[in-house]
């Protein structure tokens, strides 16, 4: 089984040395380089072939959130996930928009970063409920009040409605697949098209879409 090849991009050595460690017998994941910031992941992702990458957020030089947006133009492949002490909300949706696919904080267990790297390997994103819970909070208390052109209620199909609720509970594509009985190819294109109906970009998108529209009434924070 060939390995995922990652970077670490951190200013701290310490987190550096803690991912490497844990992920360092492991089957599915090599770490093959690291860097204290930006520019120096660019020198990297130059040398040599990678698959993912644990960003941090606050570095000197070239930040987490334009590393990555960078990052995502010249190699969309790569796969990110934000590794940052940073709980504002602000810090999330900004990461998310310059295209991550998952977002962690520093504090998680060992085993949650594992969970997340394997997820966003398989095609899923992958925030942990904290940032979860946090945007949805922000998104609640700045919420619009205009209205919809178009219902939400009626423009998307019970089954597309099953997968949202499903993916705002951060089931990953497989556990779609075994609750609803689909395969996961229907499960990627319920997903396309929740996010062609609706707009959005990512997960954390059909979240916010899902609040405003108040499609489910068990969303809480």
């Amino acid at each position: 089984m060939e390995k995922h090849r990652v970077l670490l991009v951190d200013d701290h050595s310490v987190i550096r040395h803690g991912i490497r460690s844990y992920f360092k017998n492991l089957d599915d994941f090599n770490v093959i380089a690291e860097a204290d910031c930006g520019e120096r992941a660019f020198n990297a992702l130059n040398a040599m072939d990678v698959d993912l990458i644990f960003m941090d957020i606050s570095m000197k030089g070239m930040d987490g959130i334009s590393a990555t947006k960078k990052i995502k133009e010249l190699f969309p492949h790569i796969k990110v996930i934000a590794l940052s002490m940073m709980m504002d909300s602000s810090y999330i949706r900004n990461m998310i928009d310059a295209g991550a696919d998952g977002y962690l904080f520093k504090d998680c267990k060992e085993e949650e970063i594992l969970k997340a790297a394997r997820a966003v390997m398989d095609g899923d994103s992958y925030y942990c409920s904290s940032a979860t819970k946090n945007i949805i909070k922000s998104y609640k208390d700045h919420q619009s009040n205009e209205a919809s052109i178009n219902d939400p209620h009626f423009i998307l199909t019970p089954r597309e409605k099953e997968v949202l609720r499903l993916i705002i509970d951060q089931q990953s594509n497989k556990e779609i697949s075994e609750k609803l009985f689909i395969s996961l190819r229907t499960v990627d294109a319920h997903k396309r098209n929740l996010l062609e109906k609706t707009g959005q970009r990512n997960v954390a998108g059909l979240v916010m879409y899902a609040i405003k529209h108040k499609l489910f009434d068990d969303i809480n924070v």
